[in-house]
This record gives structure tokens, sequence and C-alpha cells, in this order.
């Protein structure tokens, strides 16, 4: 009887409805009947997916475990990130009223969850508030570990042989975590789900996102990836190399808007060696960036193999 009459005291009359894969900003909230303002400078949201919550406070991220049973809500293992700021009154305040959650009601663009000492009011997010969210819950999580590669018009990318003695390599990267490979196309998660070897997050430069990713032998490979539709694509593996028995295969890149249309272009120089030094096979291409986004190989293009030397590894 306690609960039940708990639960007419906060609500009436609780509805529930679905809240799986939903998308929420907080209005308005109640602490002890005391009404708590909610700055529009300091925006705060709630999602729903794959029975956890998620979003962002006042201050920090926040996420928990959440079930329901008819208009009931239970919150189980809430916590967040630790940054403080000047508002921290105002999430503590939220997030007590989340974690005592007991009845929810979701009308039309509205959410309220009634919890033991007081209210919380949402309306639900605009579709391109949506698509920002999931951005930033998704790829967008994956994308803020390329640092951006700025004061270059161009940038020449090169191969490594021994990555446990990289010397002052430029292009090491940061390693990226295998939880975020869901986040690379499925042909490429495939791979390297199946072959191992570390993906390192080297930045971002004209466009694409630059990652060093396990090679033939080594991690020597690089290659340029963008977002598109909430992942992250592979679009060429620009620079590698590999060296056997008495011959080595070297490709270095250079992204660069070769015809200043505002797209990065990519320049491949391919050469094969023998074990004296002397080139058996070489050449030069052009990947030029169509406005879909597309590489597509310039064969009219004429390059000068002496303005792009490649790297002595």
């Amino acid at each position: 009887m306690g609960l039940l009459a708990l639960l007419a005291a906060c609500n009436p009359d609780p509805v529930g409805g679905n809240l799986e894969n939903s998308f929420w900003t907080l209005t308005s909230a109640k602490l002890e009947n005391q009404s708590i303002q909610v700055p529009k400078t300091s925006e705060t949201t709630l999602v729903f997916s794959d029975g956890k919550l998620n979003g962002k406070a006042a201050c920090n991220s926040y996420f928990a475990d959440y079930s329901v049973q008819g208009a009931m809500l239970k919150i189980q293992g809430l916590g967040a990130t630790k940054r403080f700021c000047d508002a921290m009154d105002l999430e503590n305040a939220y997030v007590n009223l989340l974690s005592k959650a007991i009845s929810y009601s979701v009308r039309d663009a509205k959410l309220e969850i009634f919890s033991s000492n007081g209210s919380l009011v949402f309306t639900k997010m605009k579709n391109d508030e949506v698509e920002a969210e999931k951005y930033a819950q998704g790829v967008g999580k994956l994308a803020a570990q390329f640092p951006m590669l700025d004061g270059e018009d161009i940038l020449h990318l090169r191969p490594i042989l021994r990555v446990d003695n990289p010397g002052d390599y430029p292009y090491q990267g940061s390693l990226i975590d295998t939880s975020f490979y869901q986040y690379f196309n499925h042909e490429i998660r495939e791979i390297w789900t199946g072959s191992g070897g570390d993906v390192m997050a080297v930045g971002q430069y004209g466009g694409f996102y630059i990652c060093r990713i396990p090679g033939r032998y080594v991690s020597s490979d690089i290659a340029i990836f963008r977002v598109r539709a909430g992942e992250m694509e592979h679009v060429e593996t620009v620079a590698w190399a590999w060296c056997d028995e008495g011959w080595c295969n070297q490709q270095d890149a250079w992204l660069t808007d070769t015809d200043r249309d505002g797209r990065t272009d990519v320049i491949q120089h391919y050469t094969l060696t023998d074990d004296q030094g002397k080139i058996k096979e070489e050449r030069i291409t052009l990947l030029r960036q169509t406005e879909k986004g597309d590489m597509v190989q310039d064969k009219s293009a004429k390059l000068e193999r002496s303005e792009y030397k490649m790297a002595k590894i």
C-alpha cells in the first residue's frame, strides 16, 4: 500500500508507453515539491536504447540500465563521468531524481518521469537534434579520437616497416580500442576482427580520417576513411610497404586538393625495387574525389615523379 499511495501522490494516472529508441530533452523538474530552473544554456538529454539509457547532464555524461513493467520504471547502475562545472547543483538534483524513478508517462511529444522525491518533464528531440545525438553517441565518439592535422597544403603519408622501432616516424597514431570497431563499415571490421593487429588513429585531414592499420606482416598500411551513413567507411588504402626475398614494394601517398575544387584528392607513388635498390617497376597515379565523394583515377593527369619523392624506409 505504501508504494501505491506514493505513486498516487506523484501522479494519479501514470500511463507508461514506449521508451525504446527515444530521444528527449529536459524542460522542467521538481524536487521535494520545489521547482528547479532548467537553463536553456545547460541542455540535459536522455536517450533510451537496447535496455540502457544515457545522456548529457549539466556537466557530465551519464549512463544506466533501465526496465519497464506497465507504467513502472526501474533504473539501476547509474554512473557518470567526473567533470566539475558551475551547474553541479542542477546536475546533482537531476541525477537524484532519475535514480529514484518509480513510474512514467509518454504522451505525444512529452515524457514525465515520477520519482519518490519529485518529477522530471522532457520533450522529444527534433529530427536534426536526434541525428546529432546519434552521431555524438555513435561514430562521433570514434571520430573524436582523430586530431586535426593542420598547417600543410599537402600531406605526405608514408608507410613503416618496423612498428616496434619507429624512431621519429610521424604517423604512429593512438590505439583504437576494439570496442570502436563497431563504427567501421562491415567489410573492414570483419577483416580486422579476423586478422588481429592494432588499428591506430593518426588524424583528420581534408575531410578524411587517417588510420594506420594491420598490414601484410606488420601494422604498416595507412588507409583513409570518411563518415557516411553513421559509420566510418573505408575509402582507400593509400600507403603501404612490405619486403620479402630480395625485393621490396612501397607506396607513398599525398593528400591535396589538386584542382582547387574544395575536395581532397590522393596522389600515389609506387615502386618495386630489388635488394640492390634498383627500381624494377614504378608508377604514379592521381585519384580525384568526385562531388559524391567517390575516388576516381584521372588517367589524363600528368604528374612529375620527381615532385613526389618517396620516403626511405
